[in-house]
Parts: structure tokens; C-alpha cells; sequence
């Protein structure tokens, strides 16, 4: 019998990777999603969907029942009141481990898809890893940690794994394929080089950190982060990408003070209701202003984790499943 599993979250980027991955596996797979979620992509998978409001713990608890493992990456990440980041990051976290343990208390995992804004922002030039008292600067941060001690208060009876991603890159990861479409139009975002500043993985290597840390014993009550072991300025980041895409070609740069003014209009433009954009001020300021570097050294002992794509192959395999 093929492994059993829901996920959560199975609509959004990361979500749909694992989706995709459990289904070349072969694994019996159950989405769970609310009622008014998009679920056009997944419906033409051989998957099951079960649909129904996330605060009904009933509609938890039948989600769980018998299922081997749970992935639950549902989360509010875009901007919303104090009480939707924590009703989406904490309570459904709590609920949901909590429905384990009344239906299905022979679950074999509970992997929890947390966030490096738990941790919060790292000092100029140090590495954090697991051992770092979490410090988060943002409600996304602080409702994602609420959901972690949710899940370490009952991780005694219910075997759980956290894994905390940094920025992720790949198909279908919005700012990125934003990125990708500017440089095809010839123009680039120029930062200063402001040294390494944040943490990155490939979405292909995320996926098998994931799946590496669900089926070792050893991860069972563990926190990690899953990087590509490196760390990169944004500058080298968008350069990168130009090189790959243009190669030594023409380009036009945009220099920084006028996206700060393009995080601004975004702003406006989601105030008023135009356009739904994750771009912003509030996320300008935590990329560019802010360092995000950690270190996976705990999951390549743990887990044998290791990398198979550092910037430059990851772009590039990105951009050949674009074409």
C-alpha cells in the first residue's frame, strides 16, 4: 500500500512542489482546502480534495483520520490584520495537531512547514542556526513561532518535525517569475552590493530536505533549517539571473531609490483595492535592509542533507522547465 498523506497549503508555491513529488511517488494523497480555494491544477491530479472551513474541527479531524503523514504548509503570508496571521499560522497549527490526536493518533509524522521569520533577522555577517532564540520582527513571524510551541507542547505524543525555509526560488515562486520577466524585457533591478545578506534554497532541494526529515527517525521532535549552504547579496542574486538570461547583452538597471518608490505605488495600489500585490515597502525593507542568513550544518549531519543546486544551477534549471 502506497503511503496515505494530506497537505495543506497544496495551492501555494511550495505546496504544489511537494504535491507534485508525492504524486511521481505513487503516494494516496488528500489536499485539504477551503471552500473557496483554486483548486483547478490539483483537480486534474489523481489526488483527492477535501474541502471545508479550517476553524471546523470537524472538518480537521475527518481531514487527519487515517493518513500516515501530514504536511501542513497552509499559511498567511501576505499582508492582513494581527487576527488573520494568527488564526492562519497558529490556531489552524494547534487545531490541526490537536485533531491528530483525537483521530488518528497513529500518524507517523507531523511535519510542520515554518519559516526563517520565526528566527528573525540575523547581526551583519553571523549565521543562525537552530540553537538561536527565536526573535521575530514581523506578525508573520510571530504567529508562525506561536504555531511552533503549539506543536513542541504536544510533540511528546505526537511525533512531529519543523522545518524553517529561507527565501525559496523556483517555477511558479511569484517575485522571482516577476524578476525573470523584467530581465526578458532588458531591465534590471541594480541594489548596492551591500555583502551577503540573505539565505537561499532551490525549491527541487527544499522538497527532499522535506522528505529527507519525514521519514528519519532521528528528525522526529527536531527543528531545522534547509539552505543551500550559501549565503548572497540581492545584487549578486539579480546578476546572476541577467547573466543567465542576457548573458553580456544590453540591459537597463533601476537603481534602488526608484523601487523603494515602486514599493511605495504598490502599496498604494493594494490600499485601494487594485491590485493584490505581496510587494511592498514592508518587504523591501526586510530584503534589502535587513540580513537573513542561516545555517543548515544541523540537517547535513542529521539527514545527510546536502544541496544539489547552489544559485547558478538552480536558475538554470528553473529556466529550462520555464521553456
Amino acid at each position: 500500500m502506497p503511503p496515505k498523506a494530506l497537505i495543506t497549503g497544496a495551492t501555494g508555491f511550495i505546496g504544489s512542489h511537494l504535491l507534485e513529488t508525492l504524486v511521481e511517488k505513487k503516494w494516496d494523497i488528500t489536499c485539504l482546502a477551503r471552500p473557496q480555494s483554486q483548486t483547478g491544477a490539483i483537480e486534474k491530479m489523481p489526488v483527492r480534495i477535501h474541502r471545508g472551513h479550517l476553524d471546523n474541527q470537524d472538518v480537521l479531524e475527518s481531514a487527519v483520520e487515517g493518513q500516515d503523514y501530514i504536511f501542513h504548509l497552509a499559511a498567511r503570508i501576505r499582508p492582513a490584520p494581527p487576527e488573520a496571521y494568527d488564526r492562519a499560522n497558529h490556531r489552524l497549527t494547534r487545531d490541526l495537531a490537536n485533531a491528530c490526536l483525537r483521530k488518528n493518533q497513529e500518524v507517523k509524522r507531523f511535519v510542520y512547514i515554518s519559516s526563517i521569520s520565526v528566527a528573525g533577522p540575523t547581526p551583519p555577517g553571523q549565521y543562525f542556526d537552530e540553537t538561536h532564540s527565536p526573535n521575530p520582527a514581523s506578525e508573520y513571524g510571530r504567529t508562525k513561532l506561536k504555531g511552533e510551541q503549539a506543536l513542541k507542547e504536544i510533540w511528546d505524543k505526537l511525533p512531529a518535525t519543523i522545518i524553517r525555509p529561507p527565501n525559496v526560488y523556483g517555477a511558479r515562486q511569484q517575485e522571482t517569475e516577476i524578476l525573470i520577466g523584467l530581465i526578458h524585457k532588458r531591465i534590471a533591478p541594480l541594489l548596492k552590493d551591500e555583502g551577503k545578506s540573505t539565505s537561499l534554497i532551490y525549491i527541487k532541494d527544499l522538497i527532499r530536505g522535506i522528505l529527507l526529515a519525514t521519514e528519519s527517525p532521528e528528525a522526529q521532535s527536531q527543528t531545522y533549517y534547509l539552505t543551500d549552504g550559501e549565503g548572497y547579496s540581492w545584487r549578486e542574486i539579480i546578476l546572476t539571473l541577467k547573466k543567465i538570461v542576457l548573458g553580456n547583452s544590453f540591459y537597463l538597471p533601476i537603481p534602488e531609490n526608484l523601487i523603494y518608490s515602486l514599493a511605495w505605488l504598490a502599496d498604494i495600489l493594494r490600499a485601494a483595492g487594485f491590485r493584490k500585490l505581496y510587494f511592498g515597502r514592508r518587504v523591501w525593507n526586510a530584503m534589502a535592509k535587513s540580513r537573513w542568513l542561516f545555517s543548515s550544518s544541523k540537517a547535513e549531519k542529521e539527514l545527510a542533507f546536502r544541496p544539489h543546486y547552489k544559485l547558478d544551477a538552480g536558475f538554470k534549471d528553473m529556466l529550462r522547465l520555464r521553456e
